[in-house]
C-alpha cells in the first residue's frame, strides 16, 4: 500500500512539472494593425511582438523586432543554397533509391535607421506589440550618402593606382637610362 501511495505522489509530481504548451495566438489576441500594418507612400512600417517576464524587456524586444522588419525592407543581403542529392543502387525492381534535398537561406541586414520612430505600442494578454515607422525619404538620403562615400573611396583607390603606375613608369625610365658624361674621353 505504501508503494502505491509513493508511486501516486511521484506520478502527480512529474505530471505537475511537465508544464503546458502555450496556447497559440488568435486574431482576438492581436491588435488589428499587427497582421495587416498600414501602408504609407512615404514611410516603411515594421511590427514586432514579445512576451518576456519583465514588461520593459518585452517592449525592448518587440521594438527591436519591428526595427529589424523595417531594416529588411530597406536593405537585405540574401545568400541561398540548394543541395539536391539522389542516389540509386541495385538493379531493376530491386533497386533502392535515396534522395536528399537541403535548402539553406541566410538573410543579413546591416543598416542604420536614423529617425525610426515608435508609432504604436499595445499590450494584449501580457504580450507587447510595437509598430515603428521609418521615413522613406531618409532611407533614400542614407542610400545616396552611402553611395557617395563608396564612390569617393573608389576614386581614391583609382587615384592611388594611377599614382603608383606613374612612379613605376618613372622608375623604369630611370633604370633604362644610359650613363653619359659631358667630359670628353681621353684620346
Amino acid at each position: 500500500m505504501k508503494k502505491l501511495i509513493i508511486l501516486t505522489v511521484a506520478l502527480s509530481f512529474f505530471a505537475g512539472c511537465a508544464g503546458s504548451k502555450p496556447k497559440p495566438l488568435t486574431n482576438k489576441d492581436l491588435p488589428a494593425w499587427y497582421l495587416n500594418p498600414p501602408k504609407f507612400d512615404d514611410r516603411f512600417v515594421g511590427v514586432g511582438d514579445a512576451l518576456r517576464p519583465q514588461f520593459s524587456l518585452s517592449k525592448q524586444v518587440a521594438t527591436e523586432r519591428a526595427r529589424v522588419e523595417v531594416a529588411r525592407a530597406v536593405e537585405t543581403t540574401i545568400t541561398s543554397a540548394l543541395n539536391d542529392h539522389m542516389q540509386a543502387s541495385g538493379m531493376g525492381a530491386e533497386a533502392s533509391a535515396t534522395e536528399f534535398t537541403e535548402s539553406v537561406t541566410k538573410s543579413l541586414v546591416n543598416t542604420t535607421l536614423r529617425g525610426c520612430t515608435i508609432e504604436k505600442t499595445e499590450v494584449f494578454k501580457d504580450r507587447v506589440f510595437v509598430m515603428v515607422t521609418y521615413d522613406a525619404n531618409k532611407a533614400k538620403e542614407a542610400a545616396k550618402a552611402t553611395a557617395r562615400v563608396e564612390a569617393k573611396k573608389e576614386e581614391a583607390l583609382y587615384n592611388e593606382f594611377k599614382a603608383r603606375q606613374a612612379f613605376e613608369s618613372l622608375d623604369q625610365a630611370i633604370n633604362n637610362m644610359k650613363p653619359s658624361s659631358s667630359v670628353s674621353s681621353p684620346e
